[in-house]
């Protein structure tokens, strides 16, 4: 059996990142990170209008960038449609993290309830416990969904304020 084209067919099959866990149990987890960013790179090499990116603790599959617009056309957006306070809640859960509803509703000056909600049922947000003080408010955090939506290996790839800064003068 060809490692590499399991490898392949794995992620071509499963539509989403397939974590490191994944193929620890159906590869040799012997030095498999190395063999794995060996594979990524053989692949997107042939340039074949698809590459492999890490997302999300994992690998997954995805059209090239610059081929966006003429998929667009023929499959459609498939995006959520994030209004503005959506996003901005989204952004303070991500850059807070673990943080609580009053701390976002704190920081944005809103009731963020129907957000909050809105984000736990998509599974871009999770509840991750309670906070040590009294009243003992939950503590929400992003999900891998987010990492994947987003194309976020980590949370360590957010841009920075100056980073986002420099993107909105773009």
């Amino acid at each position: 059996m060809d490692e590499r084209k399991v490898f392949f067919a794995t992620l071509f099959l499963s539509g989403k990142p397939v974590s490191l866990k994944t193929f620890r149990q159906i590869m040799e987890p012997v030095n498999l990170e190395n063999r794995l960013s060996e594979y990524v790179e053989y692949f997107n090499n042939l340039d074949l209008g698809i590459k492999i990116l890490p997302v999300a603790g994992g690998y997954q599959m995805v059209s090239d960038d610059d081929l966006h617009s003429i998929l667009v056309e023929i499959f459609g957006e498939k995006n959520e449609n994030f209004s503005k306070a959506t996003l901005e809640t989204l952004a303070v859960i991500a850059y807070k993290q673990p943080i609580t509803k009053a701390e976002i509703e704190q920081i944005r000056g809103v009731n963020s309830t129907a957000i909050i909600k809105n984000l736990l049922d998509k599974g871009f947000i999770k509840i991750i416990g309670r906070k040590d003080v009294p009243g003992r408010p939950l503590l929400y955090c992003t999900t891998n969904k987010f990492l994947e939506y987003f194309g976020l290996s980590d949370l360590s790839e957010l841009p920075t304020f100056r980073e986002w800064q420099e993107l909105k003068k773009s």
